[in-house]
């Protein structure tokens, strides 16, 4: 036994995911959903497939297959031995005593030999890639490894499909042996056949469709992950201006969940069995039978062909107008106050309207080819059934080539040769939105992401909060101004103040420095180092950004205020909070800090959200302080307390950039910066530059 209890193979598997510090493993981590789904393959697996574990693992790290051995070479260290009784263990180096020299859970060490049963693997990179994976690509992996479960699935209806032969042979017995030889034994006997043969088919069935549900929810949870994993990793300055017409890029993956789970059935199980019986009622009844049947099938999907490009270009404009409905329903939410105070409803009430009449016109029409499509199947049915009965009547009559019985089944099983037929028109439609849906993903997936063209990001245990642009560009569009940030140098312990009109580039100015924007020319450097090439996670843990607008999300007052945080206990929430002033709000709330926040959180005020979102600054203790206007909605004696907190925070060591219009927060800083569009026009000791500014104003110490 390799381990004594399942625990133990899971603190195995965290410390090879999450912990270890050896190359590959030390950038090679697992999401905290990809870990929950392999401890739960762990629990179900046998002492004798943990090998097939660590394989499955090796996959997703994108490491090479794995080639388990009893022995161990030093050619081809590190290598992963899986000890009996103790688990993983990395072997790194072979001493010069003859030793080897290994690390796992409980650190390093070194043996002369390795028990017996121990088994070994290299431990190789692939060649990875740097190119964007499209989410049509995604998709396709995601689904390739379903394919056991879609073999399982097959494997059923091959059975079924078997099973359900035994229906038009029973058919054609009776109506060939039975009824003639009025042989009532030989009757009681099929009949006793057939329906175990019928109840097996149900019984399969039903475990079929246990199966697919299976493959469907696993596809689904797997889409859903990947896609919005996907999405929190698009840098902030390329993201989507239209949050509704994002949402409903986003929510198209069930869309192709269900399409590629419809489509593997029809191509792999469906259409194959209506080729096997095809195949079947050319053997009963003959060539002439059996041509009947193959040229009608052939008519039916030439039909379906036609209407597929029609419904495919009104499947684009109807998900188009969709898609501009969820916007405008988006955008009228967050702005019912100013729609309601600005009596705007009627203008946008003819918006929503032309754009239902748009989407409904559109799905009237995709029914309408549907449909037609459907009846033209149905009547090809129909004719085909009708052509089969008089061709098979007339083979009867005229020939001893099919009786009576051999027509009957003939009929039965054409009937499931054609069924295909019927599912073509769903298929066609679903197809339309799938690839409506893959091109609006592929358009997510293509957008930039943090640290894009980085295989292995830095992630620097020591990051001096010591920031540099050097010829710093931004605009918001292809067609927009510039912003020319310039050069600006910021030493760590500087207390800089940014000051500017609207317009002038402030903000943006931030969230470069925040690692949020990344300059369309020119670098931002942080430590010595391209703020790009850094980890998104590491600067999350150095640099405290507080946007002009904070937002909160659905969930509790807690989940906000430790959002993003861990080994955040309650005293250390409740002192933060009695800095910050927020300890009035939790004691006025009856739930404190378990009083719900709904979407957007606005149960609190604007000044409120500023107060939760410097506590959490407060708690995460940055290195780095960048707040853009953080006390805007805040009255003075809320405004003194939060200024009096943010100072006590601040050591000798961390860097403040602040944004702001109000003279009160320049007692916090010793330099100004003062920007235009053009870039800096100002730059200097806090009382020279606002002597400069205004001679008359007396300067804040």
């Amino acid at each position: 036994m390799f381990y004594q209890d399942i625990e133990s193979a899971k603190r195995d598997i965290a410390w090879l995911t999450q912990a270890c510090a050896l190359p590959p493993f030390s950038v090679l981590r697992l999401t905290s959903y990809e870990l929950e789904i392999l401890e739960q393959t762990l629990e179900n697996t046998e002492e004798k497939s943990i090998l097939s574990l660590y394989d499955h693992l090796f996959e997703n790290l994108g490491l090479k297959s794995t080639q388990w051995s009893n022995s161990i070479s030093h050619a081809h260290l590190p290598v992963l031995a899986l000890v009996p009784g103790e688990g993983i263990r990395i072997v790194i180096e072979k001493e010069a005593e003859g030793s080897w020299k290994s690390e796992g859970r409980d650190g390093i060490r070194s043996c002369r030999t390795f028990p017996k049963d121990t088994w070994f693997t290299s431990i190789k990179s692939e060649r990875k890639s740097i190119d964007k994976l499209s989410a049509k690509e995604m998709f396709k992996a995601i689904a390739l490894e379903q394919k056991p479960i879609i073999w399982y699935a097959a494997i059923a209806s091959l059975s079924i499909n078997i099973l359900a032969l035994a229906t038009s042979f029973f058919s054609m017995q009776v109506y060939d042996r039975v009824i003639p030889t009025q042989g009532l034994s030989t009757l009681a006997a099929l009949s006793v056949g057939v329906f175990v043969a019928i109840f097996l088919e149900m019984i399969l069935k039903l475990s079929r469709s246990y199966i697919l549900d299976r493959a469907a929810t696993s596809m689904d949870m797997a889409y859903s992950h990947h896609i919005f994993d996907r999405f929190l990793k698009i840098r902030l300055d390329v993201l989507p201006r239209s949050i509704g017409t994002l949402s409903g890029q986003l929510q198209g993956y069930a869309t192709v969940r269900a399409f590629i789970s419809a489509v593997a059935l029809y191509v792999f199980i469906d259409f194959p069995f209506s080729m096997i019986f095809l195949a079947v009622i050319i053997m009963l009844a003959g060539w002439m039978i059996g041509a009947i049947v193959l040229g009608f099938l052939i008519i039916a999907i030439f039909v379906g062909m036609i209407f597929r490009k029609k419904i495919e270009e009104l499947s684009r404009t109807s998900t188009l107008a969709l898609h501009q409905k969820l916007g405008l329903l988006v955008e009228s939410v967050e702005n019912a106050e100013n729609v309601k105070a600005s009596g705007a409803g009627w203008k946008l009430l003819s918006r929503w309207n032309a754009l239902s009449e748009d989407a409904i016109h559109d799905d009237i029409r995709i029914r309408h080819y549907s449909e037609m499509s459907s009846y033209v199947s149905g009547f090809l049915q129909q004719l085909s059934y009708i052509s089969l009965v008089a061709m098979g009547a007339y083979l009867v009559s005229t020939t001893e080539n099919l009786t009576m019985g051999g027509l009957i089944a003939t009929t039965i099983l054409s009937g499931r040769a054609l069924s295909p037929i019927a599912m073509l028109p769903n298929l066609l439609v679903q197809w339309g939105k799938t690839k409506m849906a893959v091109e609006d993903l592929d358009r997510v997936y293509a957008l930039e992401r943090d640290n894009e063209g980085m295989e292995r990001p830095l992630s620097p245990v020591v990051i001096a909060p010591h920031f540099r642009l050097e010829n710093a560009q931004f605009s918001y569009g292809e067609n927009a101004p510039s912003i020319n940030m310039g050069g600006i140098t910021i030493a760590p312990g500087e207390r800089v103040a940014i000051l500017g009109m609207i317009g002038s580039g402030k903000s943006t100015l931030l969230k470069m420095l925040a690692g949020l924007y990344r300059p369309k020319q020119g670098k931002v450097f942080i430590s010595g180092m391209d703020m790009q090439h850094i980890s998104r996670n590491r600067l999350n843990e150095m640099i405290g950004y507080l946007p002009q607008n904070v937002k909160l999300i659905s969930g509790t007052l807690r989940d906000n205020i430790l959002l993003g945080l861990a080994g955040i206990n309650d005293e250390m929430v409740l002192d933060a909070a009695k800095q910050t002033g927020l300890i009035h709000l939790i004691n006025v709330l009856a739930q404190g800090l378990d009083a719900p926040v709904p979407e957007g959180g606005e149960s609190v005020s604007g000044g409120q959200k500023q107060m939760i979102a410097l506590t959490r600054l407060i708690l995460m203790k940055p290195k780095a302080w960048l707040l853009d206007e953080p006390t805007a909605n805040m009255d003075e004696r809320t405004e003194r307390q939060m200024l009096e907190a943010i100072d006590r925070r601040l050591s000798p060591e961390s860097t403040l950039v602040v944004v702001t219009h109000k003279p009160a927060l320049l007692g916090l800083v010793n330099r100004v910066i003062v920007v235009t569009p053009q870039g800096v026009v100002m730059d200097g000791p806090k009382e020279v530059i606002l002597a400069k500014l205004n001679p008359t104003a007396q300067v804040k110490k």
